[in-house]
């Protein structure tokens, strides 16, 4: 079915109705908007250490080794993350050329691209339904929130299968809404389980939990499912299991038997998607992280479900709750995935609810009941304070272009909710959607890129390449700090992390924290060797561990490659940084 397009007046502004009716240039300005947003965070945020770096250094070792069936992190093999992230990642980078199989950009180009399509993809699958105006308002909210700029960012599985998830139910939302003679049935069809086949390849079975547990709503509230007869189950099924096949394939070569050596708890947890969380997420993490998570449409989100539940006569209506309402419930009750990677598949489904909305109640006498559009100096102070609070917790100065870029979203931030108050909605959308767009951009691109102390892989590479920069690709041993970017940015062996293996191998360079440099001292003398010669000095902070590193880089046997740092006397002395070694922050 599809609902007719409003007048201009309905739905805020003429130029929308016209922009929209072009769907090639609306879906041109949409990729242009998420490449705007995207692009700059992934070329300028430093390697976020955990996860994405695990993904990317496996990647890395996985071409090199030209195993492109065995990816593993040194000797860990993670049985529950299938191929599918990993070969995204391999093409590339052979792409990019091994000058750059030690640049982060590169591992994230995939999920930029994926995250982007997806975004495409919500406004040409919900056309049909809503209209193009409200399918390319949808998008745009969808494109800026901050979690799906999140993922965009990382090189991580969940902005590669956050395409296939969005694919898979918006075809499922088409399939239950049309006729059963409808000819564009069997092509939302076999869309829909290539899209459940990639999402297994790519996510385990997040795509598969997604739809089951948005179908178990469904037939809540529905009490009939025979519609599903249109999703031809007798060929798609087959397709999806194909497409994904090649993930047990792997899990047989690795394994012997997939999975082998996993409980049937640990199983099921793995099952439900590549992230995981030691703990179980306190009640109410996943509510939390989507309110958080899908800005500025929060704003709107009660007043826009209360008027799907008015209208869950409609289908549209009862499938977009049953999206969020059976996702959500499966989040709470079951996951022990991060919320901030898993509340992401639900956003399409709250952009259409929200640009709805929109569509209906813009220019009303009153705003809808329940919204939370902000007092507008409260909504340009919580940007102030936000920036702010970055800076005075790391003691670093923003320059003049951070200083601009944060009072203009200040300013963006107060004029979408001047409007929002103001009902004119169609206009909220638009400031709300130009304020998020260059928050993300100022955050990602320019804020933390600048606070330098909180990426010490980066410190230290630095350190390294200004002291010897005629010596590249020798091998590094690292005391104090094991996180994974100490070896894929610094190509640091797994190996050459204790004073022992330091002492025995010898490596040209030692970084060592200064918690370690007693235990560093002794070993090396105990060999017969010398510490090196102090090249450097970096001060930094382990985020991840929460405390403060102190790095003096050494160098031995690079005679006329390196020269001692201006700056290596620039840490504390010695002395006064000496402590026990079972206190190290790595």
């Amino acid at each position: 079915m599809e609902v007719p397009v409003r007048d201009a007046h309905a739905i805020g502004t003429t130029w929308l109705i016209e922009f929209a009716r072009r769907p090639w240039r609306a879906s041109l300005a949409l990729i242009l908007l998420c490449l705007a947003i995207y692009v700059p965070g992934v070329v300028r945020l430093p390697a976020v250490d955990r996860t994405e770096i695990v993904y990317a250094e496996t990647t890395r070792d996985m071409v090199a080794r030209s195993a492109w069936l065995d990816p593993r992190y040194g000797d860990t093999v993670h049985q529950f993350r299938p191929i599918g992230t990993y070969w995204a990642q391999a093409i590339a980078t052979s792409i990019a050329g091994p000058e750059f199989t030690r640049t982060i950009a590169v591992y994230r180009v995939p999920g930029l691209i994926a995250v982007t399509f997806a975004v495409a993809a919500l406004f040409w699958l919900a056309t049909p339904l809503v209209g193009g105006p409200v399918a390319f308002m949808a998008a745009t909210l969808f494109a800026v929130a901050p979690l799906t700029v999140l993922v965009s960012q990382l090189a991580i599985t969940e902005g590669l299968s956050l395409l296939p998830a969005t694919i898979a139910m918006l075809c499922l939302l088409r399939l239950y809404t049309l006729r059963d003679d409808d000819a564009t049935s069997s092509r939302l069809a076999m869309l829909f389980w290539s899209s459940v086949g990639f999402g297994m390849l790519l996510n385990a079975l997040l795509v598969p939990i997604l739809v089951i547990a948005t179908l178990v709503a469904l037939a809540v509230i529905d009490r009939d499912l025979s519609w599903l007869t249109r999703t031809r189950p007798i060929i798609g099924v087959p397709l999806a299991l194909a497409i994904a096949s090649p993930w047990i394939v792997v899990r047989m070569m690795q394994d012997g038997v997939p999975f082998s050596g996993l409980g049937v708890s640990a199983i099921l947890e793995a099952l439900g998607g590549s992230q995981d969380m030691k703990l179980r997420a306190f009640p109410g993490t996943f509510v939390l992280a989507l309110l958080l998570g899908f800005l500025p449409g929060t704003a709107l989100l009660i007043p826009a479900f209360a008027k799907l539940w008015c209208a869950r006569d409609q289908r549209i209506a009862r499938f977009l709750l049953a999206w969020v309402i059976g996702y959500l419930a499966y989040l709470e009750l079951l996951s022990s995935k991060p919320g901030t990677y898993t509340v992401q598949v639900m956003f399409p489904a709250l952009a259409l609810a929200v640009a709805m909305l929109v569509r209906d109640a813009d220019g009303a006498p009153k705003l809808p009941t329940w919204h939370a559009i902000p007092w507008p100096p409260i909504a340009a102070i919580f940007v102030l304070v936000l920036f702010g609070g970055l800076f005075a917790a790391t003691g670093a100065r923003p320059g003049l272009p951070a200083i601009v870029m944060i009072v203009a979203v200040a300013a963006l931030f107060y004029v979408s909710a001047v409007d929002g108050r103001a009902n004119r909605l169609a206009l909220w959308w638009r400031d709300s959607v130009a304020a998020l767009a260059l928050f993300a951009v100022t955050l990602l691109a320019v804020v933390l890129p600048s606070l330098d102390t909180i990426w010490p892989a980066r410190q230290i590479a630095r350190a390294i390449a200004a002291a010897c920069p005629g010596a590249t690709d020798v091998s590094t041993g690292v005391l104090g700090f094991r996180e994974p970017s100490g070896v894929f940015i610094l190509g640091s062996s797994r190996g050459l992390q204790t004073p022992e293996a330091i002492a025995r191998s010898k490596p040209p360079l030692r970084i060592v924290e200064a918690r370690w440099l007693d235990r560093y001292s002794h070993a090396m003398q105990a060999s017969g060797a010398s510490p090196g010669i102090e090249l450097g000095c970096v001060s930094t902070t382990n985020v991840m561990r929460g405390c403060g590193l102190t790095f003096r880089i050494f160098g031995d046997g690079l005679d006329g490659r390196c020269a001692p740092m201006t700056n290596a006397a620039a840490c504390a002395p010695l002395s006064s940084l000496r402590v026990k070694s079972d206190q190290a922050c790595d």
